[in-house]
């Protein structure tokens, strides 16, 4: 039986703990790396949830949550730490607070706000562990970059409709070296638009709660040093036929990054223009076109006019654009796709239509009138 380090572990942890300390191989000296590690988490959505609900009960003594974006009624089928009465509210914030409530003995630390090419290197130096449960190309590719160079382990996991995977980057092996990173996959990002998103193609809400507790579960294995780890390995998961399978990843060496570049096709800039509607009727009277980048079915629910052309259409139906000679303001729920819909119509014309988002979607709008 396990001795009880009582300078380290508290009484009532030692009872919260019990049933890990019951398990082979698994000590007092397990819980306290546990206790003792520090896990960053991007994203507090649909795989955020479960990771940090998860890596928060098995006892990890610091965890940091970042995320800027808010809380909205279409996320509470699969974002499992928020209710009705959190929507509208931060997700970093709200995630925090509740973490805090479970789990008295975590201490959680906050970042209400994006991670991009200016703060990552800053965001991500004092953790030991990222964890990725970001939901676009933009974040991964910039997560990957900045672990690969401070040397941090990276957990990758992602999820589209009916099907997810999770793959262990950067781990220091035996031997010195690390492990292959996510480029050795996908050595330059799709371009914006090509791949649609969560938003776009859906997800079945209970796929993100199954791909986020293997991300937490990659990070407790790499922390105590118990089983085999998904290194060089991708692992896939079916929801619907229930089947799984292990890609090994053939090219191993790592592809190597000495410096974080941010480039255009997948960065969204920071020199987006965002405009309010009552500025814009000021600013551009009639002269102005409002379109709709969200889903068919979020159109249903509640819109302020302007045409409809969801965001994975813009490239294929670029022609509704160009035959607009006015200024194009696009909008969405939170305002996060209208910025994606104005980088890539820069993208596509080089910068020759004058395009803006709507300031905080149609969350920031009290008259919808």
């Amino acid at each position: 039986m396990a001795v009880k380090p009582v300078e380290l572990i508290s009484e009532k942890e030692w009872l919260r703990y019990k049933r890990h300390l019951q398990l082979p191989g698994f000590d007092a000296k397990a819980q306290l790396a546990i206790k003792k590690a520090s896990v960053l988490v991007i994203g507090a959505g649909g795989l955020g949830c479960p990771i940090l609900l998860y890596l928060a009960a098995a006892g990890i003594g610091r965890l940091g949550v970042v995320d800027y974006d808010v809380i909205e009624i279409e996320n509470l089928h699969r974002q499992i730490l928020y209710s009705n009465a959190d929507v509208g509210k931060s997700k970093a914030i709200v995630a925090g607070e509740k973490i805090k409530h479970l789990h008295p003995f975590v201490d959680i630390k906050i970042f209400n706000e994006s991670i991009d090419f200016h703060n990552v290197i800053s965001i991500l130096s004092s953790f030991d562990i990222i964890v990725d449960g970001s939901d676009n190309f933009t974040t991964r590719y910039l997560l990957n970059d900045a672990c690969v160079i401070l040397q941090k382990p990276y957990i990758y996991g992602a999820v589209f409709q009916f099907e997810g995977q999770v793959s262990s980057f950067n781990i220091l092996l035996k031997d010195g070296t690390r492990s292959c990173n996510y480029r050795n996959i996908y050595p330059e990002p799709p371009a914006l638009g090509v791949i649609p998103s969560c938003a776009e193609g859906g997800v079945i809400g209970i796929l993100p709660a199954i791909i986020g507790s293997v991300q937490a579960l990659e990070v407790i294995k790499l922390v105590t040093g118990l089983g085999d780890m998904l290194v060089n390995i991708t692992w896939i998961f079916d929801a619907l036929s229930m089947e799984s399978q292990r890609i090994k990843i053939l090219n191993k060496k790592p592809v190597e990054i000495k410096e974080i570049i941010p480039i255009q096709n997948y960065c969204i800039p920071n020199q987006v223009r965002e405009i309010d509607l009552e500025e814009a009727k000021k600013v551009y009277q009639s002269d102005y076109l409002l379109i709709d980048v969200r889903t068919e079915e979020e159109r249903k629910v509640s819109h302020i006019g302007g045409i409809h052309l969801p965001l994975n259409c813009i490239r294929e139906q670029f022609h509704l654009i160009t035959e607009s000679r006015k200024t194009l303001i696009f909008y969405c729920q939170s305002g996060k796709r209208s910025k994606e819909a104005v980088q890539l119509t820069q993208q596509i014309s080089e910068g020759r239509i004058n395009c803006l988002s709507l300031r905080g979607g149609l969350n920031n709008q009290i008259d919808l009138g």
